[in-house]
């Protein structure tokens, strides 16, 4: 395959390098994967970010709607009906 002669080239290409030039090509090559690697996560955030701004809105809660379950259980509890708190 085309693809593993052109690394083996590569490969040896390097090791042929002094060690300071070994060194910098390392951190060429490293800068330049992660200023990949940041500008891919950008577009996906980007995306990501596209698709929620343009999602229908969805309300949590309706006015008919009670308290949610994530409320607290004193909300949860209606008023009674005679107006009065102790029931008697």
């Amino acid at each position: 395959m085309a693809t593993d002669d052109t690394y083996e080239q590569t490969r040896r290409r390097f090791d042929d390098l002094e060690v300071e030039q070994q060194a910098q090509f390392l951190i060429e090559a490293s800068a330049s994967a992660l200023a990949r690697g940041v500008e891919q996560a950008g577009k996906v955030l980007a995306d990501g970010l596209r698709d929620a701004m343009h999602r229908p809105h969805r309300s949590s809660r309706t006015s008919e709607s009670g308290p949610g379950p994530a409320e607290p259980e004193t909300s949860q509890r209606q008023a009674p009906k005679g107006g009065s708190a102790s029931g008697s």
